[in-house]
């Protein structure tokens, strides 16, 4: 599997988790059982927590993709979004952690 089919699987995981987030919400909006109230409370976060980091994955890599072409700037992150199609809440989260960390790693 090349770089190209990760991304695309990524992309489609990312995907499912929105949706994943969106029925959280719906159901703890909707749902009465205090059962299921007390996963979805629990579980809501940690659906949009994954979301929130697999979508960040994908805009490191799109940012990464465009500094090798476009070079290194420097950027201000709404040129970084719209050169990469990503939104500029993502593209400032991804440069912050990487700034946060030293630009070695992305945790």
């Amino acid at each position: 599997m090349d770089d190209e089919e990760r991304l695309q699987i990524l992309a489609k995981v990312a995907d499912q988790l929105d949706e994943l987030v969106a029925f959280a919400k719906t159901e703890l909006a909707l749902n009465v059982d205090p059962g299921a109230q007390d996963f979805l409370a629990e579980a809501q976060p940690q659906l949009e927590r994954m979301s929130d980091y697999s979508r960040d994955v994908l805009t490191l890599r799109a940012v990464l993709d465009a500094l090798r072409l476009h070079g290194p700037g420097p950027w201000i992150v709404g040129e970084l979004a719209a050169l990469t199609g990503r939104d500029s809440a993502s593209v400032d989260r991804v440069l912050r952690k990487l700034s946060e960390n030293g630009g070695d790693h992305f945790v």
